[in-house]
């Protein structure tokens, strides 16, 4: 049987991570070391050059910024904070395809091993983000 597959045509796909931010509209800009709820969303952009799908990341990222009053009645905001990554997909994406890759540098073995959750683990922080998402406001 042959895998279901995105054909890739003049490698115009790209993953791009936006990273958002959220916390109270009325806060101290001035405190760098405030905590913030910070996220690293991965989309998909089709872009005809590395500079458009930039582009086109930056405005996926300021058009989901938004106000709202969360449980505590505070006002709360999403704010699009950058680009964490920009990386081209190369090839047909199919079943079980390679679409990222971190390069976590010369490190110990032990530190490598830690890389590596367990099956439960793995399966628990699925469940977790998958009922964050539906209790927040997760877009």
């Amino acid at each position: 049987m042959e895998k279901e597959k995105i054909a890739i045509k003049n490698n115009n796909w790209y993953i791009v991570e936006i990273i958002e931010k959220c916390e109270p509209v009325i806060r101290n800009e001035n405190q760098d070391l405030r905590r913030v709820s910070t996220w690293g969303n991965f989309h998909i952009v089709k872009a005809e050059t590395p500079k458009i799908a930039y582009e086109k990341a930056v405005k996926i990222g300021k058009d989901a910024e938004f106000k709202f009053i969360n449980s505590d009645k505070v006002e709360m905001e999403w704010i699009f904070v950058g680009i964490g990554n920009l990386i081209p997909i190369y090839e047909d994406i199919q079943d079980g395809s390679e679409i990222m890759w971190e390069d976590y540098g010369f490190i110990s073995n032990r530190r490598a091993e830690r890389f590596a959750l367990s099956e439960k683990e793995l399966l628990e922080n699925v469940k977790l983000k998958m009922n964050k998402c539906t209790t927040t406001n997760c877009l």
